[in-house]
């Protein structure tokens, strides 16, 4: 399964007294010119929960890169949100937690949310860094400013509906993975759907018909491009999650090519939906969403 570095501008949300011990620190001095919206000291989000701000940090890309902020994980989940000064450029900002990547953050309004993979007690150091700095696609004349801000959330008492499960068109053009260049049309040839948290995995047995097959994941609901997606098949090891697709626009921009085979073989896969981090798996169960996971035949 394939996704694109950039997960989209991300919002994180939390709840009073969860995170303690915040602090700030950052690559040069502090930038204090954002013009933006400030970010909210609290707010709930669509889906019930509550979240509270913890801690509030700027960057000016290109003149101060990088900042970060280091904090203590109490027992409520931590978000993020991102704003900048220049909403639909395709401005970038990357995101590491204790040194490893984890995503990217792009310019645009509004603002989403995005879950860190951390556990009560941990020390974490999150670090912005600009695209330009992580080499990532990204124009090199941008100027702008960020805001960042970290949150802690509680889930709502009792979990609201699911939103309806995605549909996804029997056909579209997408990229040739033949060719390798150009578009080629990709045929639906199996689906399954569910809604989170009661319907976790999917299995799907397909045989080869001398064209590659493409995977989409795609998530509905406030958490869905937050769920994490693995793969396995029999005998092997179930491969790394990554973040389900948000339901929306550009949902099946990356489908094409995941698999290939000889013809007339035969394959069984498992897909596993799972909440970001397994340590508040309890809190993301009370955050309603849908999946549906599509295999397409490039034709």
């Amino acid at each position: 399964m394939k996704r694109a570095a950039g997960a989209g501008l991300l919002a994180i949300a939390v709840a009073a007294g969860v995170v303690s011990g915040v602090h700030l620190a950052h690559d040069r001095a502090a930038v204090t010119s954002y013009s933006g919206p400030p970010m909210p000291a609290s707010f709930t989000a669509s889906d019930g929960a509550a979240y509270r701000r913890l801690a509030v940090i700027y960057l000016t890309d290109p003149a101060h890169p990088s900042a970060a902020l280091t904090l203590t994980v109490g027992s409520a989940p931590v978000d993020l949100m991102g704003s900048c000064g220049l909403p639909g450029s395709g401005a970038l900002t990357g995101v590491e937690v204790n040194g490893k990547i984890v995503t990217a953050i792009q310019c645009q309004d509004p603002p989403q949310l995005i879950g860190l993979p951390v556990h009560p007690g941990q020390k974490i150091r999150i670090t912005f860094t600009s695209a330009t700095r992580l080499g990532l696609p990204i124009r090199q004349d941008l100027r702008t400013t960020w805001q960042f801000a970290a949150y802690s959330w509680q889930p709502p008492a009792t979990a609201r509906p699911a939103p309806a499960a995605p549909r996804l068109p029997r056909m579209f053009s997408g990229r040739n993975t033949t060719t390798g260049h150009g578009s080629a049309l990709q045929k639906l040839v199996a689906s399954r759907s569910g809604t989170w948290p009661g319907d976790r995995t999917a299995t799907f047995t397909l045989t080869f018909h001398g064209h590659d097959y493409g995977i989409a994941t795609i998530c509905a609901g406030l958490i869905g491009g937050r769920l994490q997606v693995s793969q396995e098949t029999p005998g092997s090891p179930e491969g790394e999650a990554i973040p389900c697709t948000q339901a929306g626009p550009g949902e099946l921009d990356n489908v094409g090519g995941d698999l290939s085979g000889s013809n007339g073989a035969r394959i069984t896969l498992t897909f596993h939906i799972r909440a970001p981090s397994t340590y508040f798996a309890a809190d993301w169960a009370k955050r309603p969403a849908s999946w549906t996971i599509a295999i397409y035949e490039e034709q």
